[in-house]
């Protein structure tokens, strides 16, 4: 089942931080102030440092962040003396008001004559950063709010089937080789985020990695064989469930890690996500994590992603190989239930044995 966000319900959400940080450097390395002959203006960001994310729920987005900026300053005194310096400021954040930030100011190279523009800095372009800073929640909304909602009763999912379980069967295969498309006539912009999954396997990291990379194992969870696969090698490509799925290997490091170009068919055409597999495998108990991160993954289809995934490759494998901790027990448990009715058995023969001779004896003397 392909999930959907009707009436723009569900929570979506859309890291931003790298939109934000050149939002901050465009903004705010323009602002400058002069004063008696002396100047200073903002002459970069030198960081920042943070969350940025944009979200959507029930109808309503939201911005929520929080970092550290450090800005970059340079000036001039009357005397057309040199000076830089550096503006610290501790938390910008969403629930922050515009006369609540904190700026921590300091001169390169400090000096009397020099304290003439940190003063400037502090009471001419403080307050210009006020501002600026001020309408940096409002633009976040404005420029990522659109891609987190779809018009009501509209479904961006729709029209895309989930991948689904094909039976294997005896049909021949074409000898033409089938393709990934990688490129578009047109280059389509496409916004993104990132989805992470992480499951537990009661298996080896190198049992894992081989159901990954071995085109029978491939074709046992995926019920059918296929449809292209040019083995589990850089550059590698793969079509499985049909067509659904398709991709190519980047970079195997047997066995922990796997990353590859991975996109589902209604992706916007040519787009890819990279797609990173790690196996972490616990010796103690016999148990291996596999941490999963899509990075590229088109803003609102991290939910359809993350729940195909779950069903069609981690319930999958876990159903076809057995790696889970469920059937262990079950097989204990019929074993144990085997040894009992063995022993009830062999206590009812022996029962049946005792009383079949003391009869055998009353009757003789009787």
């Amino acid at each position: 089942m392909v999930l959907h966000n009707p009436n723009n319900w569900h929570w979506v959400n859309k890291d931003a931080s790298g939109w934000a940080k050149d939002y901050l450097k465009e903004n705010l390395s323009v602002l400058s102030v002069e004063e008696d002959g002396a100047s200073a203006k903002i002459s970069n960001l030198l960081s920042m440092d943070g969350d940025v994310d944009v979200s959507q729920r029930k109808g309503k987005v939201i911005t929520l962040f929080d970092v550290k900026v450090q800005l970059e300053y340079e000036g001039k005194t009357k005397d057309d003396e040199s000076v830089s310096g550096k503006i610290t400021i501790p938390e910008v954040a969403h629930d922050t008001e515009e006369d609540e930030y904190v700026f921590e100011i300091e001169n390169y190279s400090d000096s009397p004559s020099k304290q003439v523009v940190k003063d400037l800095v502090r009471s001419k372009l403080v307050p210009q950063l006020r501002q600026t800073l001020a309408k940096f929640g409002p633009a976040l909304i404005a420029e990522h709010g659109k891609d987190l909602q779809h018009a009501p009763g509209v479904d961006p999912s729709i029209g895309f089937p989930a991948p689904k379980y094909h039976p294997q069967t005896s049909k021949k295969e074409s000898s033409a080789p089938i393709t990934t498309t990688t490129t578009t006539a047109e280059k389509v912009s496409v916004n993104t985020t990132t989805v992470t999954a992480s499951d537990e396997f009661r298996t080896t990291a190198e049992e894992l990695y081989n159901t990954f990379t071995d085109p029978q194992r491939i074709a046992a969870f995926t019920r059918g064989p296929p449809r292209q696969f040019e083995g589990a090698q850089v550059g590698g490509k793969f079509a499985i469930f049909d067509g659904n799925v398709t991709g190519e290997y980047t970079k195997l490091q047997a066995p922990t890690l796997i990353e590859q170009k991975w996109r589902l068919a209604q992706w916007p055409a040519g787009h890819f996500s990279t797609l990173e597999i790690k196996f972490d495998q616990n010796d103690v108990d016999g148990v291996t994590q596999m941490r999963v991160t899509w990075t590229g993954v088109p803003v609102g289809q991290e939910d359809v992603t993350k729940q195909n995934w779950d069903v069609y490759y981690v319930r999958s494998i876990k159903q076809t190989f057995g790696y889970v901790l469920f059937p262990l027990l079950c097989l204990l448990a019929n074993c144990f239930l085997t040894m009992a009715c063995q022993i009830f058995l062999f206590l009812e023969t022996v029962a049946d044995g005792c009383f079949s001779s003391s009869r055998y004896r009353f009757g003789t003397i009787l």
